[in-house]
């Protein structure tokens, strides 16, 4: 376990976090330069699509995750457009549609009927499809408003249901994926009224109530189980999980943060350098597993840095028994299995290929050719 923990310590420093900081300027330069003058053009177009400009803390831009190096989804939030509304879970009705819900104007300042449902049981409500098609509609106007940054080129297209900006910098090719929302703070959705079944230490009522009041974004992207529904929007808990994976600072130990998030960095590069290897696992397979193990782990000291090989190898090792058992629990909505829409062939293949990466790397840490620091 020594030879894997300086492996995985060594990776982490030289690959992972030089990977993190590179990334952290590339986002804000790009950011600043062309995704939030964007969102202020598309706001100035169409004042409805007005959006909370996603300004950076310390750590990230609220609302971003990285689909792959280079390669960002940013979630915006519309806060113009409806001055009160509702959200209607779908998980609560049927079992199906868990994790998606519609989102239902009760008051507004602007004339919103382009963009609710026209007839059949959602009518009058908000249609997440209409929502990304005016969206999409509004960047590729505003693009062309947009100063001409040296040595930079800007281009949108849409990729359903995602509007893609690709930011061609020099030779570096940045692409963001933008997905418009509604905010619901202070609110949480029925279907994950039961969260959390169990404490177990890791969080205080304290945490709980921060968790629940951070609420929940509806998110315009389709359900796959109706994918022909235009008015159903993904639930989403972004700020609720940041939160939870936030560094903790403990008395006894401060020269840096326990990091619950150290093993999942180090599994998702892993994954960036051999894809085709986790297909199907995503970002939020992962980062979903991770969470459901920091309920098994609930002391921070499981987290310190020198367990961090015995947590890489659980979150490794239970990636692949849920592949297996084709199941995995949304951490917050447990009746959402994210692995449903996947075959049974698929999801045990992807099992098999990880189960010969953790071998490699749990036997042979210091020459496993996906722990190398070159």
């Amino acid at each position: 376990m020594e030879e894997l923990s300086a492996a995985l310590h060594k990776f982490n420093q030289n690959i992972v976090e030089v990977s993190r900081r590179v990334s952290r300027d590339t986002i804000t330069c790009c950011m600043t330069q062309v995704i939030l003058p964007l969102l202020e053009k598309i706001g100035e177009i169409d004042v409805r699509f007005r959006c909370a400009s996603p300004m950076p803390n310390e750590v990230y831009f609220p609302g971003m995750k990285s689909s792959c190096m280079n390669e960002f989804e940013l979630t915006i939030i519309l806060t113009n457009l409806l001055a009160a509304k509702t959200f209607e879970d779908g998980g609560s009705h049927d079992g199906s549609l868990s994790c998606y819900g519609r989102v239902l104007p009760l008051q507004s300042l602007h004339q919103i009927g382009d963009v609710l449902v026209e007839a059949g049981s959602s009518q009058g409500v908000v249609s997440a499809h209409r929502i990304r098609q005016i969206f999409a509609q509004l960047a590729s106007q505003a693009v062309s408003f947009l100063p001409v940054v040296s040595g930079m080129s800007v281009d949108v297209s849409v990729k359903e249901p995602f509007t893609v900006i690709k930011i061609l910098k020099a030779t570096e090719l940045v692409i963001f994926e933008l997905v418009p929302a509604f905010m619901f703070l202070h609110d949480w959705p029925t279907s994950a009224s039961t969260w959390p079944t169990e404490v177990k230490g890791w969080l205080s009522e304290s945490d709980i109530k921060s968790v629940k009041d951070a609420g929940f974004y509806a998110v315009a992207l389709p359900c796959s189980a109706s994918p022909l529904d235009p008015s159903l929007f993904r639930i989403s808990f972004s700020n609720a999980e940041k939160y939870l994976l936030r560094p903790a600072w403990l008395e006894n130990y401060k020269p840096t943060a326990v990091c619950r998030k150290d093993s999942e960095r180090i599994l998702r590069m892993i994954r960036e350098s051999d894809k085709d290897a986790f297909i199907p696992v995503n970002c939020y397979h992962i980062k979903t597993i991770l969470l459901h193990d920091c309920m098994r782990w609930p002391e921070h000291a499981s987290w310190l840095p020198e367990k961090l090989a015995e947590r890489f190898l659980d979150l490794l090792r239970d990636l692949i028994l849920v592949l297996e058992n084709q199941n995995l629990p949304h951490f917050f909505i447990r009746d959402c299995n994210l692995l449903r829409d996947y075959n049974t062939e698929q999801l045990r293949a992807a099992a098999g290929r990880l189960r010969v990466i953790y071998h490699d790397i749990y036997s042979s840490p210091s020459t496993s050719i996906r722990l190398q620091c070159y």
